[in-house]
């Protein structure tokens, strides 16, 4: 009988005791499942390549050594019981932040992409394109712009200009992880010549112009149109520039050759020693400023009939147009008192 009392009594001893230590089991199972360390910062993406056929051991190994996963048994383990080993799928994935265990078993069976979808808005500078491609495809962008002045490449394309800024195709795209950056530049270019038809070259060689030529001026407008109903105004101003034999004075050209995209223009600017300072050279600059869309395009090879010849911004993406020196210079003032009046 006594024995029997002991029994109990240590049953009832070690029951709370058990279970104490089953639930501080069960939490901290829980927090190395979902607790994050807000600790780490990544300084930049990780990325992480799962191949195809992947099994959760590999994924697990991959994911460990690039950083992304510190528990890779409870990792396997959760993902067997969930059933989520059988929905690991291959692909390209992108970490920007550390993740818990359980996120990032969530990510990896949602399904990576082996294309990468870029953008490349109208205008964009090759210098914005590389930003770009760095960014998405991890190629490196120093390395991108000289290859879009390799001439070998150039004379591969067919293009006679400096570089091949303004043929890089605005457009979005879907390109393949691990692409060549030839390859890169070879499908926006593909997309130029897709969407050049041959009513342009024809509309080109009608006005004296090559087809480097037009994309400059294209690029140009690109750059100075803030709204498109005014890229055909923009362009009639300067073909009737280039026919009288005026200099552009195209405040966008001058800042490409300065490279100063991040400030405005300056007065000095206007006497620097750059091919493509059209301040103090006349014609077009060497090559194009940017890479127009087919809006630009169209309205550098069919401007509006105008008798314009200059234009200033009103500050909200409008100008206003003139056709002599003196009126250019009432709008300016005009501007000018609209912009020294309280709001």
């Amino acid at each position: 009988m006594k024995i029997a009392n002991l029994h109990n009594k240590y049953i009832k001893i070690l029951i709370p005791i058990v279970s104490f230590l089953l639930c501080l089991i069960i939490l901290s199972f829980l927090y190395s499942l979902f607790a994050v360390d807000t600790s780490v910062v990544f300084e930049k993406p990780i990325i992480v390549d799962i191949p195809p056929g992947a099994n959760t051991s590999t994924a697990a190994e991959i994911l460990l050594y690039e950083g992304v996963l510190h528990h890779p048994i409870l990792f396997k383990f959760i993902a067997r019981i969930t059933g989520l080993h059988k929905k690991i799928r291959a692909g390209r994935f992108r970490f920007y932040r550390p993740l818990s265990v359980w996120q990032v078993l969530k990510e990896i069976t949602k399904g990576g992409s082996f294309d990468i979808t870029i953008t490349v808005p109208e205008g964009f500078t090759i210098f914005q394109i590389a930003s770009l491609v760095s960014k998405k495809l991890d190629i490196d962008s120093v390395a991108f712009i000289a290859e879009c002045r390799d001439t070998s490449l150039l004379a591969k394309f067919g293009i006679k200009s400096p570089s091949a800024e303004g043929f890089l195709f605005p457009n979005t795209y879907r390109i393949p992880m691990g692409i060549s950056m030839d390859s890169v530049i070879s499908i926006m270019f593909g997309e130029f010549r897709r969407r050049w038809e041959n009513e342009y070259t024809s509309r080109a060689e009608s006005l004296g112009m090559t087809i480097e030529e037009i994309v400059t001026l294209a690029s140009i407008i690109e750059a100075e149109a803030h709204v498109e109903c005014e890229q055909k105004i923009i362009s009639s101003v300067y073909h009737n520039r280039l026919r009288k034999g005026m200099m552009l004075q195209a405040d966008p050209t001058t800042i490409y050759g300065l490279r100063k995209f991040d400030r405005p223009l300056l007065l000095k600017d206007l006497d620097s020693d750059s091919p493509y300072n059209t301040y103090r050279n006349f014609g077009l600059p060497p090559g194009p400023i940017c890479n127009p869309g087919i809006g630009a395009i169209e309205a550098a090879l069919y401007p509006d009939s105008t008798d314009f010849l200059f234009f200033v911004s009103r500050g909200d993406g409008t100008h206003i147009f003139s056709k002599t020196i003196r009126q250019h210079h009432r709008a300016i003032q005009k501007i000018k008192n609209m912009l020294r009046q309280p709001s």
